[in-house]
């Protein structure tokens, strides 16, 4: 049984996308006390869009973000709670309540809903598993200390690196942001923030290729656009990479996946561990829609509402009654 100063609720849900909110909104609104984990405010496939015509109820093309900001809005109004870290492990243990680690603090919860989407790395670069805990690190709040006074290196091109590299530069001697891309796709008052910082600096074109040192990190090597070797110097490299696979590492191969690792469920969203629930772009399937993902989030929300509450169904009224 979890510590009774463990951050606790009834539904966890791990994933800020349409799927994630989504299953807020119906799991608040169900009277569940319910909290919602993610990097940043507005994360995934959605977030990046920019330009959304397909989303019932609009009249017209929206940013991908400015449509989940407002799903966001409703589940935080229904008065789900949304906590902004990585989450770095979760101990399923086969029964609950399952905990889940983010940040410096280690979440129990007695439904856990999965939507945490695709875009999780497939390969990781030479050198990244030979220095992890070295060097290597993917949490500025659990290892940023450790590299108070030295220069660093944040490697990603979203809003999360970005916030990440602003945090580190209270701590670090410099931040160098690292993006693959040719330009950050941030919003201006992010933009704004890291060019006024002065410890960051910001390196556009890049990809990570090797991550270098001896006893620990000394630096890591990139491409550039041009096929050209550069090496930057650094004692820390904080990775924050996004790719095209189920972003299911922290799960530890808890749940049954099929053959491209994306997790299994029925119809009723339900993994192969009762009281874990997946939906949206992590869950195996042949549609993925941003609507098809906030579908199987409500859907998931109203499983995990019969499993806590034992009910023989699901609320079928839930979208025209709360309570």
């Amino acid at each position: 049984m979890a510590d009774a100063e463990q951050p606790s609720c009834e539904v966890l849900i791990i994933g800020g996308g349409p799927a994630g909110f989504t299953a807020a909104l119906y799991a608040a609104r169900a009277g569940l006390k319910t909290v919602v984990i993610s990097p940043g405010e507005l994360t995934g496939m959605m977030a990046r869009a920019p330009k959304v015509e397909n989303f019932p109820g609009q009249t017209g093309a929206l940013a991908g973000r400015e449509i989940l900001a407002k799903i966001r809005q409703q589940a935080l109004t229904a008065g789900a709670e949304h906590v902004q870290e990585a989450v770095s492990a979760a101990y399923l243990d086969n029964a609950p309540p399952f905990m889940v680690a983010a940040g410096r603090e280690l979440y129990t919860a007695q439904a856990l809903i999965i939507a945490s989407g695709a875009m999780g790395r497939a390969e990781k670069v030479p050198g990244e598993e030979q220095f992890e805990g070295r060097g290597v690190a993917r949490c500025v709040a659990c290892d940023g200390p450790l590299f108070k006074g030295q220069p660093v290196l944040v490697v990603g091109e979203d809003e999360h690196a970005a916030e990440e590299a602003l945090a580190l530069a209270g701590l670090a001697s410099s931040v160098t942001l690292v993006a693959p891309t040719a330009r950050l796709p941030l919003e201006g008052a992010l933009q704004e923030a890291l060019r006024s910082c002065p410890k960051v600096t910001i390196a556009t074109g890049l990809r990570l290729t090797e991550i270098v040192g001896d006893e620990a990190v000394t630096g890591a090597v990139f491409t550039t656009p041009r096929g050209e070797k550069r090496t930057l110097q650094a004692t820390g490299i904080f990775i924050y990479l996004r790719g095209a696979a189920p972003a299911t590492d922290f799960l530890q191969g808890a749940l049954e996946r099929d053959e491209h690792g994306y997790l299994l469920t029925d119809e009723l969203m339900q993994t192969s561990l009762p009281g874990v629930f997946a939906a949206g772009d992590v869950r195996s399937k042949q549609v993925r829609q941003m609507v098809v993902a906030a579908a199987e989030g409500a859907i998931a929300a109203l499983a995990a509402e019969r499993f806590l509450r034992r009910t023989p169904s699901v609320r079928w009224d839930r979208g025209v009654a709360s309570g």
